[in-house]
C-alpha cells in the first residue's frame, strides 16, 4: 500500500521506520534476488536489486572486506560484520545519518569460513518498490 499523498499531491519522504521495513521486508523475498547471488572468490561483489531503488546485495568471499555506504544493512546467508559488529539475519541496521553529510562510510567484513550475503540500501533514496 502505498503512502498517503498530502493534498498537493506530492508523494511524502519516507521516514527511517519504513525504509527498514521495507528492507525487510525484500529480505524476507528471496524470489526478488536470489538468482543475483554470485560467488567470485576474487572478491567481493556489489550487485544491484532490480526495482529495489538503489538497494544492493553485498557477497563477501570468506575473510574478505568491503567499502559500504548504506543506510540500511540486513544478513541474507553467512556471517558479516560491520564495524566489528555482527550483522543479524532478520534485523535491519541503520546506521547515522545526516542530510548535510549522507550516511558515514563504514567496511563490511566476512567473518566466518564461507561466503556472507547481505542486502545494503542507501540513504537519500526512496523507498523500495514493493514486491509482485
Amino acid at each position: 500500500m502505498p503512502p498517503p499523498r498530502p493534498r498537493d499531491g506530492a508523494a511524502r519522504p519516507g521516514t527511517v521506520g519504513r525504509h527498514a521495513g521495507e528492507l525487510g521486508e525484500l529480505a524476507a523475498a528471496p524470489q526478488r534476488w536470489w538468482d543475483l547471488v554470485r560467488f567470485d572468490p576474487g572478491g567481493p561483489l556489489r550487485i544491484l536489486v532490480p526495482g529495489a531503488d538503489g538497494s544492493w546485495l553485498l557477497v563477501l568471499p570468506p575473510g574478505a572486506v568491503a567499502d559500504c555506504d548504506c543506510r540500511y544493512a540486513t544478513l541474507l546467508a553467512g556471517e558479516a560484520a560491520e564495524g566489528g559488529r555482527p550483522l543479524r539475519t532478520g534485523r535491519v541496521r541503520v546506521h547515522a545519518s545526516s542530510e548535510r553529510n549522507g550516511t558515514a562510510p563504514h567496511r563490511v567484513a566476512g567473518a566466518g569460513h564461507g561466503y556472507a550475503v547481505s542486502l545494503h540500501h542507501p540513504a537519500g533514496h526512496p523507498g523500495i518498490t514493493p514486491g509482485e
